[in-house]
C-alpha cells in the first residue's frame, strides 16, 4: 500500500507539472494560501477565462542533497541514540492560469536514509494540487484535485518514521456555472473522490453534489443560497459506518480594493448507521491589506467534518513544523497531520489570525489558531489544540539570506489524562549563487513536553544539515 500511494502521488505530481507550461514568469503572491476543499462552493465563472483577467504565473522549484546528524533519532526521554542521514529534498510551486486551464500546485517532499540503520529510507512530504480544464469557456470546467501527505498513527506516541502513514485524497469532476439575467447566477459541482491510507482502515469512496443559487449585489460582492449532499462509503463496513452529509446556508461574498470578506451561514445534517445529528455550519474569514507590505487575515468557524475532509483541507499558519525528524523540505519543514482516530463525524469550533509582512527583501509571518473538536458518544477523543507560529525570513546581501522559524503546538484532551506541548526552533543560513547554485546550513530544535499518561513521552532532539542545491530563478515577465 505505501508503494501504491507513492505512486500514485507521483503521478499526481506529473499530471499538474505538464499542465503547466515552463516558462517562469516573476509574479507576486501571498504564502499560505490554501487550496479549496472538495465540497466546497464552486467559484464564480469569471474565476477562469474571464476576458480581461490577469492571468497567475508563477513556476518555482527547489533542488538539494546532502548530509544531516541528529543526536535523538528515536525521540526518545533517556538513552538517546544519535543518527547521521542522507537527504536529498525537492519543492514545487506552480500557478498558472490560461484561457482553458489553471493549475495550482505546491508540493515539498524529502528523501531521508538513515545511514546508522534506525529506520528504513523512507520519503516523506506534502503534495496539494488543483487543475481545472474549461470544456465549455466560461460555462464548464473539470476538476481534479489531490492531497498526498502524512499522519501519525498513534496521537500519543512522538513522530519517528514507525508512526506516520501516507494518505492520498484525490477528487474529480465537473463544475457548472450558468448566468440568469445580468445579475443572477447558478453554480452547480459534482465530485467523485476516493481516500486510501497506508494503515488505517479507513479506506472509502465519495460522492457529491451542490447547488448555489444567488445573485451579484455590485461588482465585487455576491448573495447565494447554497446546498450540498455528500455519501461517503466505506471499505471496512465492520469498522465503519457509511454516513450522508447535507447541509444548507446562505452564502455572502464581498471584495472591495483592501478588504475581502467571506461568510457562510446555515445548517447542516448528518445520517451515520442509526443515528443522526444536526448542527449549526458557520464559517467566517476576513482578510485586510492593512498596507502595501503588510496583510491581516482572520477566521471563525463552527461546523460537521471528518478525518478524510479534514486532511485535504489542512492549513498551515506561517509555519508547517510539527512532525519534523529528518523531514525537512527544501524550503523549511515538511508538516504530519494529526492522527486519524475515526471516521465518524465530529463537530469542529475554530478560529485563527495570520499576519504577512512582505517586502522585498524581508518576510514576516506570525499566526494564531485556537480549535476544539468534540465527538457525540465518544467523550474520550474530544479535544482541543492552541497553535502559535512565526517566521522571519531576509536576504542580506546578494548571496546570503537568513531564515528563522518557531512554533509551539499544545493538544489536550479532555476527558483523557493526557495533554502534550510540542516545540520547534528552527535557524537557516543559505548562500545562492546567480545561476541557482545553493549551500544551505539548516539548524531545528525540537521538543516536548508531555502530562499524565504521556509523561514519559518527554524529549528535546537537536538536527543540523548541510545541504547542496538548485534553485529556480524566475525571470521577470517579457
Amino acid at each position: 500500500m505505501a508503494i501504491t500511494l507513492r505512486r500514485k502521488a507521483s503521478l499526481a505530481i506529473l499530471v499538474f507539472s505538464i499542465l503547466a507550461p515552463v516558462r517562469p514568469v516573476c509574479a507576486q503572491q501571498v504564502p499560505g494560501q490554501a487550496l479549496p476543499a472538495v465540497g466546497a462552493p464552486a467559484a464564480p465563472a469569471s474565476g477562469l477565462g474571464a476576458v480581461g483577467s490577469v492571468p497567475a504565473q508563477i513556476f518555482n522549484y527547489d533542488v538539494d542533497a546532502g548530509v544531516g546528524e541528529t543526536d535523538n533519532v528515536n525521540l526518545t526521554h533517556s538513552d538517546k541514540v544519535s543518527q547521521t542521514l542522507a537527504v536529498a529534498d525537492a519543492d514545487i510551486d506552480i500557478e498558472q492560469q490560461r484561457r482553458l486551464y489553471s493549475v495550482d500546485a505546491k508540493g515539498s517532499f524529502s528523501y531521508l536514509d538513515f545511514l546508522e540503520g534506525a529506520y528504513s529510507p523512507e520519503l516523506v512530504g506534502r503534495f496539494d494540487g488543483l487543475g481545472r480544464v474549461s470544456l465549455i469557456p466560461g460555462t464548464l470546467l473539470w476538476v481534479v484535485q489531490d492531497d498526498f501527505g502524512q499522519a501519525q498513527v498513534d496521537p500519543f506516541a512522538p513522530v519517528v518514521p514507525t508512526n506516520r502513514e501516507n494518505i492520498n485524497y484525490v477528487s474529480t469532476g465537473p463544475d457548472l456555472h450558468l448566468r440568469l439575467g445580468s445579475v443572477g447566477f447558478v453554480d452547480m459541482t459534482g465530485r467523485y473522490a476516493r481516500t486510501e491510507y497506508q494503515v488505517s482502515p479507513f479506506d472509502s469512496q465519495m460522492f457529491l453534489g451542490s447547488i448555489a443559487v444567488g445573485r451579484f449585489l455590485s461588482s465585487g460582492s455576491s448573495l447565494s443560497l447554497d446546498g450540498s449532499a455528500q455519501r461517503v462509503l466505506f471499505t471496512d463496513t465492520v469498522l465503519n459506518s457509511d454516513y450522508t452529509r447535507s447541509s444548507a446556508y446562505g452564502d455572502f461574498e464581498a471584495q472591495g480594493f483592501r478588504t475581502e470578506l467571506s461568510a457562510n451561514l446555515g445548517a447542516t445534517k448528518v445520517t451515520q448507521g442509526t443515528e443522526s445529528l444536526t448542527g449549526p455550519l458557520a464559517k467566517l474569514k476576513l482578510s485586510r491589506k492593512l498596507s502595501a507590505a503588510a496583510t491581516l487575515t482572520f477566521t471563525a468557524s463552527r461546523e460537521f467534518t471528518d478525518a478524510s475532509t479534514s486532511f485535504s483541507s489542512l492549513q498551515s499558519g506561517a509555519i508547517s513544523t510539527i512532525g519534523t525528524i529528518g523531514g525537512a523540505g527544501a524550503t523549511g519543514a515538511v508538516s504530519t497531520a494529526p492522527a486519524p482516530q475515526t471516521t465518524s463525524n465530529y463537530t469542529v469550533t475554530s478560529t485563527s489570525l495570520n499576519w504577512q509582512y512582505l517586502r522585498n527583501r524581508t518576510t514576516v509571518s506570525a499566526s494564531g489558531q485556537w480549535e476544539k473538536d468534540s465527538y457525540e458518544g465518544q467523550p474520550a477523543l474530544d479535544l482541543t489544540r492552541e497553535t502559535a507560529q512565526f517566521s522571519v525570513a531576509r536576504q542580506l546581501n546578494r548571496h546570503f539570506s537568513a531564515q528563522l522559524q518557531g512554533s509551539l503546538y499544545r493538544t489536550d484532551y479532555a476527558h483523557t489524562d493526557y495533554a502534550e506541548t510540542d516545540g520547534f526552533l528552527g535557524l537557516g543560513i543559505t548562500y545562492r549563487e546567480q545561476r541557482g547554485l545553493e549551500i544551505r546550513l539548516r539548524y531545528d530544535h525540537e521538543s516536548r513536553i508531555a502530562a499524565g499518561l504521556g509523561a514519559g513521552s518527554n524529549y528535546g532532539t537537536n538536527i543540523l544539515f548541510l545541504t547542496v542545491g538548485y534553485r529556480l530563478k524566475p525571470r521577470p515577465a517579457g
